[in-house]
């Protein structure tokens, strides 16, 4: 019976993650026209991605998951009645996703306990989502009915989780000593040098839809998996070998463009190990942790965001790049008497 409340909760989060990227990718898409589109960028990836963390500590606070993941479901099929209004419209999704991602990442984290696997399978399902919303955004459907509808339904569903056993957080212990402050500064940087170069990664086949969609498949897969590797191998030995190949990988990909399959696959197992990592070191501050790494990210991507040009983009750039957010995520999750998710 636990077994099949984990997979139903396992799937209404993760489907809602899915539901909830998709409708404000898909919205944004649809109704933000090019004059105010990087206002509406900063604006939207400002409040979903960097305002989690405040959020976060809200949520700590209150300990109320699910009602945080409902009221940001609610709030994003709010959207529906700014459509007309682009830089309203950015507000409104941006406040809704961040509700939404702490209230299901702190649910994920907690249901997960000792393990990563649980919270890569609630993070996992976005990134096909925001692949799949300015798709959807081209359809020339009244999207402004239907995502608000597949928003409420998701709301509805979350009524379904049940109460998860609290005492989960209670047996983690919180990182004490000289390590207390080198894990959340390391993985933070983490965090931000691989969104970084996410960003800077860009090959010709990307243009084509079926090798676009493999490439999301290939990030999907690694956010999915790699919590799940690292509970069977250990964080740290697992994130050694992987990290490597990934490096050697993405290397290669300058003169083997498909090269950055594997390596895009491999270097997505990181998100669940980090994002656990943190709600390890401080389980009854799970939000805030989740809300650090998400802040991270969005400082990662600014860059790409705003226009920059990345001139790391070549085989020296992508190994420094990899080699340094290796060592610094392997500072992070060093073993303290015995692996961090033993």
């Amino acid at each position: 019976m636990k077994r099949k409340q984990q997979l139903l909760s396992g799937f209404l989060l993760g489907g809602s993650h899915f539901a909830v990227d998709f409708c404000c990718t898909a919205l944004l898409s649809a109704y933000v026209d090019a004059g105010t589109a990087l206002l509406c960028a900063i604006l939207y990836n400002g409040l979903a991605f960097a305002f989690q963390l405040p959020i976060g500590a809200l949520a700590d606070g209150l300990k109320k998951n699910r009602l945080f993941a409902i009221v940001g479901c609610l709030v994003v099929a709010c959207g529906g009645f700014a459509v007309n209004i682009p830089l309203l419209l950015s507000v409104i999704l941006g406040l809704g996703n961040a509700l939404f991602h702490i209230g299901g990442g702190r649910e994920a984290l907690l249901r997960g306990g000792k393990k990563a696997g649980f919270v890569g399978h609630f993070v996992a399902p976005g990134a096909v989502g925001i692949f799949l919303g300015p798709i959807c955004a081209k359809s020339g459907l009244e999207l402004n009915l239907l995502l608000p509808a597949l928003a409420l339904f998701c709301a509805m569903l979350l009524l379904l989780l049940r109460q998860p056993d609290r005492q989960i957080e209670e047996q983690l212990l919180p990182e004490t000593g000289q390590r207390k402050l080198l894990i959340p500064v390391c993985l933070f940087l983490t965090v931000l040098l691989r969104a970084y170069l996410g960003g800077a990664v860009s090959y010709s086949f990307q243009k084509e839809p079926h090798m676009a969609a493999l490439f999301v498949f290939c990030i999907f897969g690694g956010k999915f998996l790699g919590g799940r590797f690292a509970d069977r191998f250990g964080a740290f030995s697992f994130q050694l070998l992987a990290q490597a190949a990934a490096t050697a990988l993405f290397v290669l990909s300058i003169w083997f463009p498909y090269c950055a399959f594997p390596a895009i696959f491999l270097f997505n197992t990181t998100m669940a190990v980090t994002a656990h990592r943190l709600y390890v070191y401080r389980p009854s501050h799970g939000g805030m942790m989740f809300g650090l790494t998400t802040f991270a990210l969005y400082l990662g991507t600014l860059p790409k965001l705003l226009g920059w040009a990345n001139p790391f983009f070549t085989w020296w750039g992508l190994l420094i790049l990899g080699l340094l957010s290796a060592a610094l995520l392997l500072l992070g999750l060093l073993p303290k008497g015995g692996d961090a998710l033993d």
